[in-house]
């Protein structure tokens, strides 16, 4: 595995934790297995939070980046022998030739052995046998001058050099092998452009998207700015706070509360209430089981909701005991209908929950 290949795997493990297919212990487990360890026997580990390389310099980890991998070279090509066979060929072709041509001729025309009739005269002979030597001795000068000639353009070519050295076969290779270094040089150039090609295809959305949403927003915000998105409550009687008196009450102090009230039903009220007063464990939230058994209440009033907003004072008459340190307040008025004790409810549609402390 190399450089890439380790960054391809940790992106698709973030992806998989991104999902939820890998948990947090299962996910830095499979990043820490991606390892790496450079020609300097140096070792290379991914961020598991930032996916950025980390070196071990002997000592401690820091941040780096890791070495560009350079493809190696392509290996030489072989030497082409096809010249030598071509030029080793052709002297023993026109040899043969020769010595076709040669001696052809002598059994063709070779004078009829003695003791039999017939045959050429001996002058003829001797001139058939004239122009066969012209001849032959033609055909070895063709054929010195067609071996010389394809010698000279085989030396030109880079392979017969290679195949037979000689002081010009240096000069060739050293010029040959420039040709052949830009080639490993390469592929780095193209693995930086392929890294830089994600991040502007990424980004390249981007710029598009964000005019459209500068248009509208000038054209949104002022039509339409000041209704809520809460709709007004139906016509009843709300509380909306809840605070004590005095504000920062202790063990000692006797408690009453202030009460805010909100009337939009358009009537006057008028209702017996008071505050009930529970006990919450000092270590985490109150729970139902908590709001089942008062730790006491102030004393009963009558009180005058006008409408709009109105603040009911219930007087100082309860005290915390020792051992508890917080305290949830809820206001209650007796039903005039059922003469029921009922929280007030909130804007919300629920009881009002007010949390104190007496430790200071």
């Amino acid at each position: 595995m190399n450089f890439q290949e380790a960054e391809k795997a940790y992106k698709d493990l973030k992806a998989q934790h991104a999902n939820s297919k890998l948990n947090d212990q299962e996910f830095e487990s499979q990043v820490g297995k991606l390892k790496m360890q450079d020609s300097q026997g140096k070792w290379w580990q991914i961020g598991v939070q930032t996916g950025e390389w980390y070196v071990h310099d002997g000592q401690k980890w820091s941040k780096s980046k890791p070495p560009a991998e350079i493809a190696a070279p392509p290996p030489p090509a072989p030497a082409v022998s096809e010249p030598t066979a071509s030029l080793d060929a052709a002297p023993a072709a026109n040899a043969n030739k020769s010595q076709r041509a040669t001696v052809a001729p002598t059994r063709l025309f070779s004078a009829k052995p003695a003791g039999r009739e017939g045959g050429l005269p001996m002058p003829v002979l001797i001139g058939i046998i004239a122009v066969v030597a012209i001849v032959g001795i033609a055909i070895l000068v063709g054929g010195y001058f067609v071996l010389s000639g394809s010698m000279t353009s085989a030396t030109r070519t880079p392979t017969r050099l290679a195949v037979q050295p000689s002081p010009q076969t240096a000069a060739t290779i050293t010029i040959a092998r420039p040709t052949d270094v830009p080639t490993p040089v390469i592929p780095p150039i193209a693995i930086v452009t392929t890294t830089i090609t994600p991040t502007v295809v990424a980004g390249a959305p981007t710029p598009t998207r964000r005019p459209a949403t500068v248009v509208t927003k000038p054209t949104t915000v002022p039509t339409k700015p000041g209704p809520s998105a809460t709709p007004p409550p139906p016509p009843g009687v709300y509380v909306t706070k809840v605070e004590t008196d005095p504000a920062a009450p202790t063990f000692d102090d006797t408690i009453g509360f202030k009460v805010t009230m909100f009337n939009n039903s358009g009537q006057f009220h008028q209702y017996e209430w008071r505050v009930k007063i529970y006990g919450c464990p000092d270590q985490g939230a109150c729970t139902i089981d908590d709001l089942r058994k008062s730790m006491g209440e102030t004393k009963n009033v009558k009180g005058d909701i006008v409408d709009g907003r109105s603040v009911l004072v219930a007087p100082a008459s309860w005290k915390g005991g020792k051992g508890l340190c917080k305290y949830i307040a809820v206001p209650h008025y007796t039903d005039p209908v059922t003469g029921n004790l009922t929280p007030f409810m909130t804007t919300a549609g629920r009881a009002m929950y007010y949390e104190f402390t007496l430790c200071r």
